[in-house]
């Protein structure tokens, strides 16, 4: 959340179109990185996916979809797709300029950019060692919270600085 607040912080405003609006110049993704990885990593823990779907305990093998079958596994699968899906059509407008670009019509530009970035969450997915979620938690508890908000912090000194 705290990375959503720091788009919208950026923009002065919570409504997407004027998220979307204030990246004209420049995309958020450029002016806050930490708030953009730390989205990104968040939506793939939330979705337990990539190095976040490991198993919590030793006797469990298959990680967070251990104990189902059938049709409670495809509903849960497809429940992960989904989440990743939305997260990563959600950083177009917060973080990528929502359909701006040369060209193409603006509705191809967000199916581009989130063809992009689901492609890079797949890519990644492999890159790093497994996590099991109680290190994950102590690490955004440590490390990607304070981070949040020191960008959200540096965000809201240039925004009431501008003003």
């Amino acid at each position: 959340m705290f990375a959503i607040i720091t788009a919208a912080l950026g923009a002065e405003s919570l409504r997407l179109a004027t998220i979307v609006d204030a990246q004209r110049d420049l995309w958020f993704v450029v002016i806050m990185p930490v708030a953009f990885v730390v989205y990104l990593v968040s939506a793939a823990a939330m979705a337990f996916w990539g190095p976040f779907d490991a198993p919590v305990g030793r006797d469990v093998a298959g990680g967070a979809a251990a104990e189902l079958s059938g049709v409670d596994r495809l509903v849960f699968a497809g429940g992960r797709w989904l989440l990743l899906v939305v997260a990563a059509a959600m950083a177009v407008p917060l973080f990528l300029g929502g359909g701006a670009g040369p060209v193409l019509p603006p509705w191809a530009w967000v199916a581009v950019k989130t063809a992009a970035v689901l492609a890079l969450l797949l890519w990644l997915r492999h890159r790093f060692p497994a996590v099991r979620m109680d290190r994950y938690v102590e690490f955004a508890w440590v490390v990607l919270i304070p981070l949040t908000i020191a960008q959200a912090l540096a965000v809201a000194l240039v925004v009431l600085g501008g003003a």
